[in-house]
């Protein structure tokens, strides 16, 4: 497998491990944000184990990309790509929320569930990518014969 595809998603799994302690933490704003850097990050490794470029930062149309020229099925997944990407600016930017500042704008059951979305989208890229792996196998395989 391609070097990158393992940095970014253990990075992914890194960020995914301090939106935890950051949750624990009562830093809800931030551990959504974490959650989203997460995903992001873990399907640019996708991305990248199928040699294509991961450019931006839309959880959602990086999947969509990966769908149309892959031709996977991302619908188990796309409501959370959705979510996670309209946490990436009202996390942090006080101006996002008129009067409202990030960190007073999320509670524990969104960070939660923020969290519960980023561990189902790296599942999901894990097993597409462990998919890809196999059937590179059974085509080495098959080439051999």
């Amino acid at each position: 497998m391609n070097e990158d595809v393992d940095l970014w998603l253990d990075e992914a799994n890194w960020d995914l491990e301090n939106a935890k302690i950051l949750l624990k933490n009562k830093r809800y704003n931030t551990a959504v944000f974490h959650s989203q850097q997460a995903s992001e990050k873990a399907v640019k490794s996708l991305l990248i184990s199928c040699n294509l470029n991961g450019w931006g930062h839309s959880i959602s149309a990086l999947l969509k990309k990966y769908n149309e020229l892959i031709n996977r099925s991302i619908n188990s997944i796309e409501n959370e790509a959705l979510y996670l990407d309209k946490q990436y600016i009202p996390t942090r930017y006080p101006d996002s929320l008129p009067g409202i500042a990030p960190h007073t704008a999320y509670n524990k059951k969104e960070a939660q569930s923020a969290v519960k979305q980023a561990e189902k989208i790296i599942n999901y890229v894990k097993k597409e990518i462990e998919y890809f792996k196999e059937k590179k196998v059974e085509e080495d395989a098959e080439f051999k014969e």
